[in-house]
């Protein structure tokens, strides 16, 4: 396991302005939602997963002629028409969203056909969309990348492969998806791959149950070039033998507790409990499905899975992980990436979450994860 050491960053010197100090659990909510604000002003918020790459392929076919990501999309067809589409830097900048990690998504249709390729031109389209927008975002490749564009005002911009099937089982896929500025990779979506199975039920069964001693192999070379190893869609099998084989944290990038909504796709008891010894993160989903097992939820649905992991794991080991945009139903107050600020002033009605606490949350123990990927 890689030892890492988390820097604290305090801003002093003369006529520095004081610490902040925890708002009343009391206090209206219109004071409580600018204490939130004040927090995420001081320590960054990001997300661990979008897929509005994909959307930008489906929607415009990756012509990016008509599009940009600095528009108000809520305004403009076919964005505003549908309920997959919640995303634009505006939004992202009134959410104080810092950093976003971008999904390069390829459906599993495509295993063993042309994967690499749609998963190339899917991480072309993302440098292109923040190409555009170079006043606002970019692409950064490491923690320090992420804070120093914290301190600019821009939003740090970064990218995660989502589904191993996208690897083609190639290490050299591996090797050159981290040159290309990839930090993560989901090990499986939807589909099994040879290697690895997923949290499907009513797949064909990949060649063993799950991580195979391929899928070891590539676990560990994920760990040497410094990729984050992401089981969100993974079945508790495959976890619970890549947090036990991982030499490096490991990550759930928009996972939810299956003790609050009993899904194969969810995280159960045992796994969040093993994170405090594998030092990983499970960043929450917003999608209703996953919270209640419904079509219907709330801000406080969100907070009952951010705090069940909080008990199981410990307030080290969780995070955020919307997947706003590749979801079609959304939490009543979190409806889109501009809300983040309600969530964190929801919380501040609960006086068990300290200042610390929720800059943990927001971002730095993400910022912990990856800096122990030796990013």
């Amino acid at each position: 396991m890689y030892w890492c050491v988390v820097v604290m960053v305090v801003v002093s010197g003369c006529g520095s302005s004081p610490l902040p100090v925890r708002v009343s659990a009391h206090a209206s909510h219109q004071e409580r939602l600018q204490a939130a604000r004040a927090l995420l002003n001081e320590s960054p918020l990001i997300d661990g997963h979008n897929d509005m790459a994909w959307n930008v392929r489906m929607f415009l076919h990756n012509k990016l002629h008509s599009f940009n990501l600095s528009s108000d999309l809520s305004q403009e067809k076919p964005w505003m028409n549908s309920p997959f589409s919640h995303t634009d830097l505006p939004r992202l900048r009134q959410g104080q969203v810092a950093a976003q990690f971008w999904s390069v998504y390829v459906p599993c249709e495509s295993q063993y056909l042309n994967t690499v390729q749609l998963l190339l031109e899917q991480i072309d389209v993302v440098k292109r969309m923040l190409a555009a927008s170079p006043g606002e975002t970019t692409l950064v490749r490491s923690s320090a990348g992420i804070l120093e564009e914290f301190g600019r005002g821009r939003v740090a911009s970064l990218m995660g492969v989502e589904g191993g099937h996208g690897l083609a089982s190639s290490m050299g896929v591996v090797r050159a998806l981290y040159d290309l500025g990839v930090r993560y990779v989901t090990l499986t979506h939807k589909c099994h791959t040879p290697w690895a199975e997923c949290s499907e039920s009513g797949r064909p069964p990949p060649n063993t149950r799950g991580l195979t001693p391929y899928g070891q192999e590539i676990i560990r070379e994920m760990n040497r070039v410094g990729l984050m190893v992401d089981v969100a869609h993974a079945s508790a099998r495959t976890a619970r033998d890549v947090v036990a084989s991982s030499r490096a944290p490991v990550i759930f990038s928009h996972s939810a507790a299956r003790a609050l909504c009993d899904i194969e796709r969810n995280v159960p008891d045992d796994i969040l409990s093993s994170l405090a010894v594998n030092e990983g993160i499970v960043m929450v989903s917003f999608y209703n499905d996953f919270l209640t097992c419904g079509e219907a939820a709330s801000i406080k649905d969100v907070i009952g899975h951010i705090n069940h992991v909080r008990t199981m794991a410990g307030v080290d080991y969780v995070g955020l992980g919307a997947g706003f945009d590749g979801i079609n139903r959304t939490p009543t107050g979190l409806e889109d990436v501009s809300k983040y600020p309600e969530l964190f002033a929801e919380l501040l009605k609960d006086p068990s979450w300290s200042l610390q606490d929720l800059k943990k949350l927001a971002g730095l123990n993400l910022l912990r994860v990856f800096r122990c990927g030796r990013n």
